[in-house]
Order: structure tokens, then sequence, then C-alpha cells
């Protein structure tokens, strides 16, 4: 299968280059969007990978743990992904904008000095979170008990945090195929160590702690292989500080990313129970099959390309056209995702776990309101405005505490989702306000009239019992979602074909 893959990304590499070579203006967004659609194909292959893994994963979780053991790693999964993202500073997206401008010789400092601040930062927040879980208190503010494992949480937000470092300097790279194959060995090597000291060995939260960690290791080693002749151990505090006034406000906003996940899951523990946060983060998890499919493929692929895109005629119009494929194309897979949600618990997770079935059509929204914040954003970092991202993203978590303290007592999972979304409209409506101050674009009204019905087409096929059924037939679903996928590809092809051409006239005249 991923043979198969990465014949097809050499396939549109190919394709992308024959556009470049045909110059002249008119070729520009095809070009464009060959190289977008060649770097996320090519990150595909390894988020393919971290897909199979998650396959063998979840179902090992939900039939090894406890719902309240693996709501437990819910939680504590939030708090390291948040301190990961604090130990980051932000540095990701300035070291991209960074090495944009940078010449040869200035890279590998430039590397080295995210590696060293980056490091430093995560040994300090994995030890406060190590002593933090290791203490009583921990116990009664989570209700479950982490201290036989607590240790693990040091080495787990160190090694992850360089990861991240080595991982952007690969995208800034474009070195796509490294990235995802780094990526694909890290996740295969902890599925294989999970299911030996999960199922093997019967260690239960600590066996996956564990997994993880080694799985890390020798992530890190690879990696280190994969950018050594790059790096440089030097370190330049200008360039640190000047990333870091840079990236704060990305690291805030990431941070309050990582707050907006978590939040369903804190006010359920606080308003039910840790079975409870079981049930949603395993529908958070079935749902993450279109994270790992589309939000994190596109989004590596964004981070190289932003930048770049803005230095090419029609700029502007490759970022309004951008954000009206990926709007029509996310909802419509969110759909299609939708309707086969029940197929996917079945083999995921056991009949125990079919009360999360009713909220993964909607956090399947979520990751579509998700992946357009970064054509949502485009203004925001041209204009160099990052100032407005903490603000924004701070609103987006108000509306989300406001509607999970409301809609949880009597919703339970399904007002969580409810909030989560929520709160991500809210936040994409505001980037791409506030971004159109800074570098205005046009945006179409058709794509948001196909995304609407599109939307009311999966309250529609809920009713109908599409969504919401674990062992109704496949073949109604199947045929809905060819048609819906097929009118995605269509609406795309035939509006960039349409714009080619009206280009090439108005050249010619």
């Amino acid at each position: 299968m991923l043979s198969s893959i990465y014949w097809i990304t050499n396939r549109i590499d190919a394709l992308r280059n024959d556009a470049f070579r045909l110059g002249g203006e008119q070729s520009t967004l095809a070009a464009v969007m060959f190289s977008l659609l060649g770097d996320s194909s090519q990150y595909l292959v390894g988020v393919v990978a971290m897909g199979l893994a998650n396959v063998l994963l979840l179902p090992l979780y939900t039939r090894f743990l406890s719902q309240s053991d693996f709501g437990l790693y819910a939680l504590i999964e939030v708090l390291a992904l948040s301190l990961i993202a604090i130990s980051g500073l932000g540095f990701t997206v300035s070291y991209l904008k960074d090495f944009a401008a940078s010449g040869p010789g200035e890279v590998s400092k430039l590397l080295g000095t995210m590696l060293l601040v980056n490091g430093l930062l995560s040994a300090m927040t994995g030890t406060g979170l190590s002593f933090f879980l290791a203490s009583s208190r921990s116990a009664h503010l989570l209700r479950g008990d982490a201290r036989h494992f607590a240790w693990l949480l040091l080495p787990l937000i160190l090694l992850e945090s360089l990861q991240g470092v080595l991982l952007t300097h690969l995208r800034a790279r474009r070195k796509a195929a490294s990235f995802s194959w780094a990526s694909a060995l890290r996740l295969f090597s902890i599925a294989a160590l999970s299911i030996w000291l999960v199922a093997g060995r019967g260690e239960g939260l600590a066996g996956v702690f564990k997994a993880r960690v080694m799985g890390d290791v020798l992530a890190c080693l690879v990696l280190w292989g994969l950018t050594a002749c790059d790096l440089s151990l030097s370190a330049s505090f200008p360039s640190a500080w000047s990333m870091a006034k840079y990236g704060l406000p990305v690291m805030g906003s990431a941070l309050i990313m990582m707050i907006l996940d978590g939040a369903g899951r804190f006010f359920l523990d606080r308003y039910g129970n840790l079975d409870q946060v079981g049930l949603y983060a395993v529908a958070v998890k079935v749902s993450g099959v279109m994270r790992l499919s589309v939000v994190i493929p596109f989004g590596a692929a964004w981070g190289g390309l932003m930048f770049q895109i803005a230095k090419t005629p029609r700029a502007s119009i490759i970022y309004s056209k951008l954000m009206s494929y990926l709007l029509v194309l996310s909802i419509s897979v969110a759909l299609v995702l939708s309707m086969f949600a029940p197929l996917l618990l079945h083999f995921l997770a056991t009949q125990e776990y079919s009360g999360s079935l009713v909220s993964i059509p909607w956090l399947l929204l979520v990751q579509a309101a998700t992946v357009l914040q970064y054509p949502s954003s485009v203004g925001i970092y041209l204009g160099s405005a990052t100032r407005w991202l903490l603000p924004i993203y701070f609103c987006g978590v108000t509306v989300s505490f406001l509607l999970n303290r409301l809609l949880i007592p009597k919703f339970g999972i399904l007002g969580a989702a409810w909030a989560w979304l929520g709160a991500w409209v809210v936040i994409t409506v505001l980037l791409a306000g506030v971004g159109q101050r800074h570098y205005p674009l046009k945006y179409e009204r058709k794509p948001f009239l196909i995304a609407f019905f599109a939307c009311v087409l999966v309250l529609g096929a809920s009713r109908l019992g599409l969504l919401i059924t674990r062992n109704g037939g496949i073949f109604a679903p199947a045929i809905l979602s060819a048609v819906l996928l097929l009118g995605a590809v269509v609406y795309v092809w035939d509006d960039l074909r349409t714009l080619d051409v009206g280009t090439a006239s108005r050249v010619e005249v």
C-alpha cells in the first residue's frame, strides 16, 4: 500500500515539474496546486503509517484498558501535548519564516538555536509534569492514579519536543519523503512495543507510556541521522529572541488548540466521570482518521509553501482558490467518514464504546474547521500580525468553556463535541476577518453554499439512521459517498480549468 502511494507521489511530482516548466503567468496557479498536492501526498505516506499504527493501538487500548484507564490516558495525553506546545515557543513557524529568508551559512546556527532552546524548556516542563503526576494531588484532580508511571512523562516530553524541531527542519527543506518515513517508523515501533508491553506483558497504562518513550528514542536517532549534516550545536541568542517574538503568539494559539481539544475531556471528568471521558476519547480517536489523512499532511505541506506562494504572481488568487477548494473537499471528506463511522467503530473498539458513535460526525466537522485555519490565517502571517492570534484563540476558548458548561451536564459527550465545533467556527471566522485587514482575499460564495448543503446532508443522513447504526448496510452510504467525492473533485477541476483558460485569454489579449 505504501509503495503504491509513493508511486503516486512521484507521478504528482512529475506533473508539478511539467507545470513549472510551462512558464507564464497562466501556469502559476496550476504549478502551485501541483506543488502543494505533491508535498501533501508525500506527507500522506507517513500519515498513512500513523493511521495504520492507530488502527492497531485503539483496539488494543479499548480491549486491554478499562474505560476509566483510557479516560485517564486521554487527560494525561492532553497535558503532555500542551506542555510540548509551550516548550516549542512557536519556533516551528518562526523557523520556517527565517529559513526562507536566510543564507546557506545561517541555517545550521538557526537550527542549533531552536534545538537548544526547545530542549531546555521541554526538560523543565517535563520535570514539572512528572512531579505533579507523582503527587497525591494529581490523583484527586484527575480522579485517577498516575504515580506508578509519572517518571515517564519527562523523557516523553523532551524527546517529542526534539522530534518536532528536527521534523520542522525537514519541512523547511521540503524533504517530505524523509519526514514521512521517519514519522512512520516511529509510530510503527510504538505500535509494536505497545502490543508487547500492554497485551503481552499486561503492564496497562505504564506499558502505554513506556512504548511511546521507546518509540521516541528510535525516532530521534533516525531524525538525527537525517539532519546531522545541517546541524550546528552553536546557538544565536539574538536569533532566539527574534524567533520568540514572532513565535510566542503562535505558541499561544497552539496551546489554546490543545485546550480546545482537552476542554471537553476535563469538563466531562468534572461533571461526569472517567468512563465518559473514555467514550469521548474514543470518538476523538475515530474522528482522528480525518486529521491523519487530511489535516496533518496539508498543514505540513502548507508550512513549507505559505511564505513561498506570496512571492508568486497572482498570490492572492492562489490563496483564495485554495480556501474554496479546501472548504468543499474537507466538508465532503467529513461527510463520507461520518457515514462510515459505525463501520470504523465496529473494527476499532468494542461494543462497550458504542455510546461514542453519536458524537463522531460532529467531531469530523471539527477536523474540517481545523484544516480551514491554514488558508484563513494567511493575512495574519503575511502581514506579520501574529499578535492577533492570541486574542482570536482566546475568544475560541471562551466560547468552548461556555458551551461545555452549558451543554455537557445535559447532553454529555454530544455537548462536548458541539462545544468544540462552535469554538472552531468562531476561530476560523475571526482569523479570516482579521486577515482581510492585512492581506485582502476574495472569498467566493459558491463553495460556501456547497459546504452548507453538505452540512445539511450530514444532519439529514443522521436522521435517516445512516450515521448512528452500528450494524446497518453500507450500500447507500457508499453510493452517496461516491457522488459527494466525485462532485467535489469535479468542482475543483472545473473551476481550476476555467480559471486557467480565462487567465490565458486575458494574457493573449
